[in-house]
């Protein structure tokens, strides 16, 4: 593939769903709070009949999210009791922290990738082999090198901690400087990918990010639109599996 020369700095700017997942110990006095507060205090009455029968403790996916992302008061009310401050759901993420995009389950999504420099398009990388004209170079993304990480490993915090996995995705574009390269050849760029679910995660090929001359990019967001919450979810060990945050961990 053909160099392409390097006056000013290049950037490699990249658009699809933007996902961060966190995933972290919790202390299990404070699950059980979160618990026990979720079946306090849930909506019963939009509930179908068979819905309770089957799952007499069901808790919507929404009001979870909501508790656990979006109600900062109740949240620190109800761990401070248990000596634990809380600060967010990033305080969670003595495991793990990705940044990077999200292509659901079945093999790498599509996303759209480019080459610049002040705003100029220098080259694009398609989903597909070129076939049309362009002003710019255009380079199937089929030929750019993966490389597979392993996979995180399940955590195992004390019996006294949960792990918990928490996150956000948004439709956005994060920017990687090319900072030192002469010239850009996408023979040297590679997409890293990791597969997410044993963290109770759907992202069996997850981006988490790029290398370039075997050198790791850094990134930073520079446009996305209203996040959306990642179902939060717990590790049950006794289950061996991971569960919604009003389930028990003891096997029925």
């Amino acid at each position: 593939m053909e160099a392409i020369a390097k006056q000013m700095e290049l950037q490699l700017k990249v658009s699809g769903y933007v996902s961060e997942v966190v995933c972290g110990e919790l202390p299990l006095p404070c699950k059980q709070a979160f618990t026990r507060h979720l079946l306090n205090t849930r909506n019963t009455a939009e509930l179908p009949s068979w819905m309770t029968r089957h799952c007499p403790n069901y808790v919507g996916p929404q009001e979870i999210n909501d508790l656990w992302y979006h109600r900062e008061d109740v949240m620190h009310h109800l761990f401070r009791e248990k000596g634990f401050p809380w600060a967010g759901y990033r305080q969670v993420s003595q495991f793990f922290h990705f940044q990077g995009f999200g292509s659901g389950k079945e093999g790498l999504g599509l996303f759209e990738m480019s080459l610049e420099r002040e705003g100029t398009v220098l080259a694009e990388f398609v989903p597909f082999e070129p076939a049309m004209e362009s002003p710019h170079p255009l380079f199937p993304m089929s030929r750019l090198k993966q490389q597979r990480l392993d996979p995180p490993e399940i955590p195992s915090p004390g019996d006294d901690a949960v792990a918990v996995s928490s996150g956000s995705w948004a439709k956005g574009t994060i920017a990687y400087n090319l900072d030192g390269s002469s010239d850009f050849r996408a023979e040297e760029l590679q997409i890293l990918v990791i597969d997410l679910s044993p963290l109770g995660i759907g992202e069996d090929h997850f981006v988490a990010g790029f290398t370039y001359a075997g050198r790791e990019l850094k990134g930073t967001i520079i446009r996305e639109t209203e996040r959306e919450m990642h179902q939060v979810v717990w590790y049950s060990a006794e289950r061996r599996k991971w569960l919604a945050m009003y389930e028990s961990g003891e096997r029925s």
